[in-house]
C-alpha cells in the first residue's frame, strides 16, 4: 500500500476536491487521481463518490480514511521523535553507580553533559557493587560506574577514575596527629563502616585480613550519609575516598602507610545496541569515540 497514495486520499477527503488536494500536495491532479484510483483498486472498495457537485467519501472510505489519518499523524510524530533522538534533542541514560560517585565526580559529569545535551534525561540508581552489577546484567540500567575489580569479562569497560582510601577521624582523635596509619592502629579500633557490598568495606577488609588485624564495628550500614554522620558524632573512625573529602565536615583524613588505591570503570554490556544518548555519555566520560555499531 503506497504511503503517498494514502496521504493523497486523506487530503481529498479533507478538501472534498481532487483539484485542491493536488494543489495542497504540490502534485499534478492527474498523478494524484491515478494514485487514488490505484489505491481503490488495491483495496477493492471505492473510497469516494465522484459527481459534478464534488467528491465525498463513501461510508467505507470515510471510516478507513479516519484511521489512515490517525496513522499518518502517529507516523509524523514518530519521525519527529526519531529526529530528536538522532540529534540528541531528547534521550535517556540509565546509570547505576556506587555511593562514592554520588558525592564525587558524577555530579560534575552530569552538569557538564547536560550543558551540551540539555534534552537528555538521566535515571540514576545508587547501590553497592552487587546491586549495580545485577542491574546491568538484568538490563535495568544501560551503563554502570563501579569498582574496576568487579568488571566482568563479557562487559565492555573503560577506566575513568582512580582514587585512594583514607581513614577519617575527629580532630581530637589520637590518630588525627599521625602522618599515616599502620595496620596495628586498626586493631580494635571502633569504626562506622559500610557493609560488604561497597568498595570501601571490601578494601578495608582485605587490608585487615592481609595484616591479620581486626577493627571493632560500632555501626555497619548500607547508607553512606548515616555512616559519615556516625563518624562526625564520635561513634568511631570511618574510611572515605579522597575524592569525597569535601563532604566529611571537620573530620581529619589520614592515609594508610601502604596507600590503598582503587580504579573505577564505566561499564556497559558488550555486543548490544546502545542508544545515541548512552553512546555520547560514554564518549563524554571516557574521552574516546566509540566504534560505529554494526547494523542488525
Amino acid at each position: 500500500m503506497n504511503l503517498k497514495a494514502l496521504k493523497y486520499a486523506v487530503e481529498v477527503a479533507r478538501t472534498g476536491s481532487f483539484t485542491r488536494a493536488a494543489q495542497h500536495s504540490h502534485v499534478a491532479q492527474s498523478a494524484l487521481s491515478m494514485a487514488v484510483a490505484r489505491l481503490e483498486h488495491e483495496l477493492g472498495v471505492p473510497l469516494f463518490d465522484r459527481s459534478v457537485r464534488g467528491v465525498t467519501a463513501t461510508a467505507e472510505g470515510g471510516r478507513f480514511l479516519e484511521r489512515v489519518d490517525l496513522m499518518l499523524q502517529e507516523l509524523a510524530a514518530a519521525r519527529q521523535e526519531l529526529t530528536s533522538l538522532a540529534n540528541l534533542q531528547s534521550g535517556e541514560v540509565r546509570l547505576g553507580f556506587a555511593p562514592m560517585f554520588g558525592m564525587g565526580r558524577l555530579p560534575m559529569w552530569l552538569e557538564q553533559f547536560h550543558a551540551q545535551y540539555p534534552g537528555v534525561r538521566f535515571k540514576a540508581f545508587e547501590g553497592g557493587g552487587q546491586e549495580v552489577d545485577w542491574r546491568l546484567e538484568s538490563r535495568d540500567i544501560d551503563v554502570a560506574l563501579m569498582n574496576a575489580r568487579r568488571v566482568k569479562p563479557h562487559w565492555q569497560s573503560a577506566v575513568v577514575d582512580a582514587d585512594e582510601l583514607v581513614l577519617c577521624v575527629l580532630p581530637d582523635h589520637p590518630l588525627a596527629k599521625l602522618d599515616a596509619v599502620s595496620a596495628e592502629h586498626l586493631q580494635g579500633l571502633p569504626m562506622a563502616v559500610l557493609d560488604g557490598r561497597f568498595a570501601q568495606r571490601l578494601m578495608l577488609d582485605e587490608y585487615c585480613k592481609q595484616h591479620r588485624v581486626a577493627f571493632c564495628t560500632v555501626l555497619q550500614s548500607n547508607d553512606a550519609p548515616l555512616v559519615l554522620q556516625a563518624a562526625l558524632r564520635g561513634l568511631g573512625a570511618t574510611t572515605v575516598f579522597k575524592s569525597n573529602l569535601h563532604a566529611v565536615g571537620n573530620l581529619i583524613s589520614v592515609p594508610f602507610e601502604t596507600p590503598q588505591h582503587l580504579q573505577f570503570s564505566l561499564c556497559w554490556r558488550a555486543d548490544e545496541h546502545l542508544s545515541l544518548a548512552n553512546r555520547r555519555f560514554i564518549e563524554f566520560v571516557t574521552g574516546k569515540p566509540m566504534p560505529v555499531q554494526p547494523r542488525r
